[in-house]
């Protein structure tokens, strides 16, 4: 048995349980009046199984339900999943509990918690479904992404919304959302079993090869362009080589060979013959300050000179200031000694101002004689010690201008360094660029093996193409939508819809069932009726659901109906569920509906299991024996208790 529903349960805030239990492999009825929960069984199930939006209405059941959580039956293994309730006016909750091997359903929702994230519950229900691996790829030109379907396309065969089921434009579970038809037409071939595993294998095998086949292609194309000669990369990159340095200026490439050999030249490992300085930038700054002192020495012998100058020029002066003095008393000599001061010692008339006596000038002319005598004694000395300043002063400058010298000269090594080590940046950076471009180009002449490899592979793709043919697939999709065409136009004949009579099938790029008649195909968006619109629903799920049980296919094993009578029996109609206010057409066609899907639950090996949630409930014994749960006189899913609550 496949997988298939035994119950969707819900958890009140206080930690209570509601079940509503389904039988597996057989028709299950929840009946009952309006605004009791029929509708949400459907979105509690797409809810949990992992939809990006919680779509279940508003209102008494997102208050008062904490989580959701169905109990599923795959092969006999009993399968939990649970989804917390985001509450109301909430998008979704990331909480998700999802375990393997549960018998019972937990008493209360304590034990649940986030274990699986949205992408790990497709993971995990793909896998629970036996979903392969698998790939569909569009079209060469088309804008759509390769698909792999997954538990979230199964899960599309098996639901039909109120508002779904009685469409005339879509026909399946979410068409009517971006990008859904598109994901539904891609996974219909692997659904259908037109698409298997071995074309798996055979399309991956053939992408490699394919990608395989693009890169000898540009290999050989890059060689054929170094044997002409033409190649842009190739002469660019000896050029670079050639200004760089790396090649000597006249070298020149005559064939592929030589050009090659004059890159792979270029670019191997050469020594570095650079000057080492341990530290330049130190170097240069002891030099400096070793130029700062000499000349703070060369400025305090200036001064020292300067001084001695000046005592020296200040000592002649005296010395000349004391000739002239003693020149002018010279004559003192010829004077007598008088006692009077105030008497002229040559006319001896009498002074006013009294004058030195001859005693005190020739005490003062002595004086100015051991004076001059001192003053001619320290001149040799000060003479020295210029001399030897002046020697001092020379020397420091000869420093000074070595030591200038030396700066000048290591700021011009230091800039050659400098430009040396621009050019072995460059030369590295060329050789870098070439040795990338040898790595990944080889250089293979016309009939090589390169070219022998690629007629080889090319054999190998045209082998896979025939494995891959179109028309093949196309041919096993067609038989595939053959079959279903069988069971559809079977039921539809036995619900008497319209257009029955002629040739239907399944258009898979439309996704719409269509009658071929002698005037032209007919569509459902075309056909009149709320009856031929549900009718041709139910018909083409149940011819899908057929073929994915004879094939064994990856689907779940159930599905689901909301209001299915509705075209006939609209809720606001509703008589406890009674049909006698309908007219007898309306009242068979009901019957015919339900009839229908519970022979096709219980025929031999159907292995099926459909639930549907509608007002009606029919006197044939058949159908109260498929009736799950009956909701009226304040029965619901969620229990009164809970809203007082």
């Amino acid at each position: 048995m496949s997988l298939q529903l035994r119950c969707v349960s819900v958890y009140s805030h206080e930690g209570e349980r509601r079940d509503v239990e389904f039988k597996l492999g057989a028709l299950n009825i929840v009946t009952g009046a309006s605004k009791t929960g029929k509708s949400a069984l459907l979105d509690i199930v797409d809810y949990c199984w992992g939809r990006d939006e919680c779509t279940i209405p508003e209102g008494e059941i997102r208050k008062s339900v904490s989580w959701f959580a169905l109990h599923i039956d795959n092969n006999g293994e009993r399968i939990l999943l649970a989804r917390e309730n985001p509450g109301p006016a909430g998008r979704a909750s990331d909480k998700i509990f999802f375990a393997r091997g549960v018998e019972e359903m937990p008493a209360d929702a304590s034990g649940f918690y986030k274990n699986v994230t949205s992408d790990g519950l497709k993971a995990q229900l793909s896998a629970v479904l036996g979903i392969s691996e698998n790939i569909h790829i569009p079209q060469e030109g088309s804008t759509r992404l390769p698909l792999e379907a997954s538990s979230r396309h199964a899960i599309l065969f098996c639901l039909q919304a109120q508002d779904e089921i009685a469409n005339r434009r879509f026909l399946f579970h979410r068409q009517g959302e971006q990008f859904m038809p598109a994901a539904i037409r891609d996974g219909l071939p692997y659904f259908l079993g037109a698409v298997d595993e071995r074309h798996v294998l055979t399309l991956k095998r053939y992408q490699d090869a394919r990608a395989r086949l693009r890169k000898m292609e540009r290999e050989l194309a890059e060689s054929r362009a170094l044997s002409d000669q033409s190649s842009s990369t190739v002469q660019s990159l000896l050029s670079e080589a050639r200004r760089a340095g790396l090649l000597p200026s006249d070298a020149a490439a005559a064939d592929t060979e030589s050009a090659v050999g004059l890159l792979r030249q270029a670019a191997a490992p050469r020594p570095l013959n650079v000057t080492a300085i341990d530290d330049p930038g130190n170097d240069l700054d002891r030099l400096e300050n070793t130029r700062r002192e000499l000349r703070d020495q060369l400025q305090d012998v200036r001064e020292e000179i300067s001084e001695a100058q000046r005592i020296g020029r200040e000592a002649s002066e005296f010395e000349s200031e004391v000739r002239e003095q003693d020149a002018r008393l010279a004559s003192i000599g010829l004077l007598t000694a008088s006692g009077a001061s105030d008497v002229c010692p040559f006319c001896e008339s009498h002074l006013e101002v009294p004058v030195p006596s001859v005693t005190e000038m020739r005490e003062s002319l002595t004086g100015l004689e051991v004076q001059l005598a001192l003053v001619r004694r320290d001149a040799p000395r000060l003479q020295e010690r210029l001399a030897a300043l002046e020697t001092r002063r020379a020397d420091t400058e000869d420093q000074l201008r070595n030591a200038q010298g030396q700066i000048a000269e290591r700021i011009q090594e230091n800039e050659r360094l400098r430009i040396q080590q621009n050019d072995l940046a460059e030369q590295a950076r060329v050789a870098g660029r070439i040795a990338y471009y040898l790595e990944n180009v080889r250089t293979t002449a016309v009939g090589s093996s390169l070219q022998r490899a690629i007629e080889t592979l090319l054999a190998e793709i045209a082998e896979l193409e025939k494995a891959l043919d179109d028309d093949e697939l196309q041919q096993r999709l067609d038989t595939a939508l053959n079959l279903v065409n069988l069971d559809l136009t079977k039921h539809a004949r036995t619900l008497g819809l319209e257009h029955a009579n002629n040739p239907l099938r399944l258009d898979r790029k439309a996704l719409t069932v269509v009658a071929d008649t002698v005037d032209g195909p007919i569509t459902l968006a075309q056909m009149g009726s709320g009856e031929n619109w549900v009718g041709y629903h139910v018909a083409a799920h149940l011819g899908l659901h057929t073929l994915f049980r004879q094939r064994n296919r990856p689907v779940p094993g159930f599905l689901m109906l909301d209001q299915p009578s509705q075209v006939h029996y609209p809720p606001e109609r509703d008589n406890e569920g009674k049909l006698d206010d309908l007219n007898d057409e309306d009242q068979a066609a009901v019957k015919r509906l339900f009839e229908v899907m519970w022979r096709y639950c219980s025929a031999p090996g159907a292995d099926m299991q459909i639930i549907v949630a509608d007002h009606v409930e029919l006197l044939e014994q058949w159908f109260r024996d498929s009736i799950s749960e009956r909701w009226r006189d304040g029965i619901a899913l969620v229990p009164v208790a809970w809203l007082r609550g």
